[in-house]
């Protein structure tokens, strides 16, 4: 019902929504919020913020996933040296708070010169995806039968055959899954771009949302709110089994 009160809001004129009289179906519908809130002179930067929190969001999911993958590969399949400790340490780390590593986090990003930067954005998204995305992807790894990958040494394949050939083509699924996964997280966040951008030109959705609240019209600020919640409606409704999958991936072992 709160979704369809926000739509429902995006597409009714001013008037209608300021009058006294509820109508949860529209007698007039119009898209002139929508419009306007991708004009130049809109007071929501809703395209500009959407381009930032795409180029963030996706270059999150992909860098995180990158080295998601080899690093649960090694540490569900290889003798690394306290091996528990660092699954335990990535568990420990992704359940506590964000703000126990936000500003340690901030300090460097300022000191680096990347704050109202894209790196500036992804370093912290990657930094507390990470742990997660490596606890996941190790309960795909170990799903993988072990005797798949000794026939395939066997017949003499190395370990970066073993790994292009056999691993990442039976990871697909997980790795879909936590792409999609990565980037709804990203897309959402909302502390990191409010601490680690100053700038209007470098607002993410969220962050855009927020700062606008007060200065333009309702009808607006449903339409911006909609833009802003549709990608994740879109992957929830389409790849939901997916990412339910990541999920509860997690909690196997």
């Amino acid at each position: 019902f709160p979704l369809y009160g926000i739509i429902l809001t995006s597409t009714q004129t001013e008037r209608d929504i300021r009058s006294a009289d509820v109508a949860f179906v529209p007698t007039y519908i119009t898209t002139e919020h929508y419009t306007r809130i991708f004009s130049a002179s809109s007071g929501v930067p809703v395209a500009e913020s959407m381009v930032n929190s795409l180029v963030v969001a996706i270059t999150t999911a992909v860098v995180t996933v990158a080295i998601a993958v080899p690093a649960a590969y090694a540490l569900n399949r290889m003798r690394v040296p306290g091996r528990r400790l660092i699954l335990g340490g990535f568990a420990a780390i992704y359940v506590l708070p964000t703000l126990l590593f936000i500003m340690p986090l901030f300090i460097t990003v300022v000191q680096l010169g990347l704050r109202d930067t894209y790196v500036g954005l992804v370093l912290p998204y990657v930094a507390f995806t990470l742990p997660f995305m490596v606890w996941i992807m190790g309960s795909f790894v170990r799903s993988i039968p072990v005797s798949v990958e000794e026939m395939a040494l066997i017949d003499g394949a190395g370990l970066p055959q073993l790994l292009f050939r056999i691993v990442l083509p039976l990871l697909r699924p997980g790795i879909f899954a936590g792409l999609l996964l990565g980037f709804v997280l990203a897309w959402v966040e909302f502390l990191t771009p409010l601490l680690f951008t100053s700038h209007l030109s470098m607002l993410t959705v969220t962050l855009g949302l927020f700062r606008s609240t007060m200065d333009i019209e309702i009808g607006q600020l449903a339409a911006a709110t909609v833009m802003t919640a549709l990608p994740v409606i879109l992957i929830t409704a389409f790849f939901q089994r997916n990412i339910t999958e990541v999920i509860t991936a997690g909690v196997e072992r």
